[in-house]
């Protein structure tokens, strides 16, 4: 079994002999895991409309779902017990539970082909870790994700057609903000994912400070440009979970109770004034896209989607619409629930929601249990933003699928990305082989 000292051409079988994977099988699995990380979230097309149309950018995207699907399978072996044994069989129960719903879905075609792709996407992600190792893994998953934000900024300084958003906030007024390549959600989400697995990266050493700073100061000025005030705040949530050990100390603690008894006579001074609401309120209106503090207090409207959603999910409880079907189902709002377990039950019914639920609240209830700081900041992103977002199951999996199934596995698999002594050469060498 692999493990992060290992380099990526080797691991250990389950009777201890070493394994030597060719060059070609790494470097296909590396590629692999970037293009589903950068090209199956990338849009090169700019906004054309609602309407869903298949063009070349869903070709490509099927064909990398395809490789990951023929390569899966080639590795199946080192897969196999994964999917069949706790947590991971988690994961083969609700695409087990997807396919099942299938034939109920409002667009069968539509839910069958985003059904496969999830399947060759993820019979994928196991052999991927072990091949790759825990360092080199995280590694082409930050190069996706780091490619993605360049790109982006690419096409909203020089395509502006491409990388910038145009929403309308009310009737009279639109807002215009960088969607690089993707909507600004996404590219939010991409954002504080980066900002994340670069801060792990530069705590394990496996990047130079200078060079994990940079990357997070280019994620955080992305999320301030694009403006998803959602993506701002999980990308804190991600950043607290994977130094809560350093932050949560005696020392810090203490100073965390010396600054609020110190601010304490400010806020009654502001509420003894009586302006207190008045502020609050001029705070939510500076945060707001349309100027109005209605917009954050009702979710940006996401309390009228919720209610909408459970409506449907009641109407169909069961069987749910079909996989991925919320853009057909939700037309009138914004396209999706709103809320990753909300998604899951509209497509597959209650079944399909508890199942989703079930896979979350593991990987929760393990960031306490067991913690992996590696993915445990990722799954803090995915658990705090899938709230009030649906930010997992699209039509093309890519990052935040592959993202849930890798912290899922990363246990399982024995992972664990050591940090390595202050001023080490981070190129890592080959594992012996075994005489």
């Amino acid at each position: 079994m692999a493990t992060a000292t290992a380099e990526h051409h080797w691991e250990r079988d389950r009777a201890g002999q070493t394994v030597r994977h060719s060059a070609l099988t790494t470097l296909v699995t590396w590629c692999l895991v970037y293009a589903i990380v950068f090209i199956n979230a990338a849009d090169f097309r700019g906004d054309t409309g609602e309407q869903f149309t298949v063009h070349w950018q869903i070709y490509l995207r099927l064909m990398i779902c395809g490789a990951c699907g023929m390569l899966g399978l080639a590795l199946f072996s080192k897969s196999f017990h994964v999917f069949m044994t706790f947590p991971g069989f988690m994961m083969t129960l609700l695409i087990a539970w997807i396919g099942i719903t299938l034939p109920f879905s409002i667009d069968r075609n539509f839910s069958i082909a985003a059904f496969v792709s999830l399947g060759a996407v993820t019979l994928l992600i196991p052999a991927a870790i072990q091949v790759l190792g825990a360092g080199r893994f995280l590694l082409a998953v930050a190069a996706g994700l780091i490619t993605f934000l360049i790109g982006s900024w690419i096409a909203y300084l020089f395509f502006p057609e491409i990388g910038i958003f145009k929403e309308q906030v009310s009737q009279t007024e639109v807002v215009q903000r960088m969607g690089g390549l993707g909507h600004p959600n996404e590219l939010g989400l991409y954002s504080a994912f980066t900002a994340v697995l670069f801060a792990v990266l530069g705590y394990a050493r496996r990047l130079p400070w200078w060079l994990a700073g940079t990357a997070i100061l280019l994620a955080f000025a992305t999320l301030v440009v694009c403006f998803s005030r959602t993506s701002i705040a999980i990308a804190f949530v991600g950043l607290l979970v994977v130094f809560r050990h350093e932050l949560l100390t005696r020392h810090a603690i203490t100073n965390l109770l010396l600054l609020s008894v110190l601010l304490l006579p400010v806020l009654f001074y502001v509420a003894g004034t009586g302006q207190l609401d008045w502020y609050i309120d001029d705070a939510l209106q500076k945060v707001s896209k349309s100027g109005t503090s209605d917009e954050l207090t009702t979710a940006t409207g996401r309390t009228e989607i919720w209610a909408y959603a459970l409506k449907m999910i009641g109407e169909q409880p069961l069987h749910g619409y079909g996989y991925v079907t919320a853009r057909f189902v939700m037309e009138d709002h914004s396209y999706h629930c709103h809320n990753i377990v909300l998604n899951m039950s509209l497509y597959t019914g209650v079944v399909g929601g508890l199942l989703l639920m079930s896979i979350l609240f593991y990987l929760g209830s393990m960031i306490l249990r067991e913690p992996r700081y590696e993915v445990d900041g990722l799954m803090g992103v995915i658990l705090a933003g899938g709230l009030i977002d649906g930010m997992l199951f699209a039509p093309v999996p890519s990052a935040s699928i592959l993202i849930l199934t890798s912290a899922l596995v990363w246990r399982q698999l024995d992972m664990q990305l050591e940090r390595l002594p202050r001023h080490a050469d981070v190129r890592r060498t080959s594992l012996p082989a075994k005489a």
